[in-house]
């Protein structure tokens, strides 16, 4: 029983470690998470979202460390993430088009990012349609692209709706260039 409270807030803490680009905090809780669960009968019960960010998290870490390991974590976690999708395509959008900008296949990335974007937007999901326009803004920045700026304006937005003003002051300072008044 214990366990399992501890595999819930490794979830949750890797959630926010993610989302507030602590990712060698997140890793840490992922790990743990997983090592945890080997143990149990019992698994953590939100799959699709577990499954959600944990792709995200080692999409990113592939990013960073450039670690095959971590690319293979992010497509086995991208399986099990489709797995658990069903009413929330436009979370397949978002890890789809980070898989593909993962494996290099960047020609459609920004359309695939809006696609993403407009799905989570009809979804009603606030926070995860902040994370595609934080993401595309970051894609966008990264190709030397100016639609970075309306990207990262939109994720402001978004976060400020969600209620995470403290994403969208840290949104603010990481793109300094952009003027992200709360």
């Amino acid at each position: 029983e214990k366990q399992y409270l501890a595999t819930v807030f490794c979830f949750y803490f890797s959630c926010v470690s993610y989302i507030f680009c602590n990712y060698e905090f997140a890793r840490d809780m992922v790990e743990m998470r997983w090592k945890l669960e080997n143990n149990l009968k019992l698994r953590f019960g939100a799959h699709g979202a577990a499954s959600f960010f944990d792709t995200l998290i080692s999409i990113t870490l592939a990013h960073k460390t450039k670690e095959d390991t971590w690319k293979k974590h992010a497509h086995e976690c991208f399986e099990k993430a489709l797995k658990y999708s069903k009413g929330r395509p436009h979370r397949v959008l978002i890890l789809k088009t980070e898989i593909d900008v993962l494996m290099g296949n960047i020609n459609n990335a920004v359309t695939n990012y809006d696609k993403a974007i407009v799905a989570a937007g009809e979804s009603k999901h606030i926070h995860e349609e902040a994370i595609a326009n934080e993401r595309a803004g970051d894609f966008c920045l990264s190709k030397g692209d100016a639609r970075a700026y309306y990207y990262y304006s939109r994720a402001h937005e978004l976060y400020l709706q969600w209620g995470a003003k403290g994403k969208a002051v840290q949104l603010g300072k990481k793109r300094p260039s952009a003027d992200f008044s709360i």
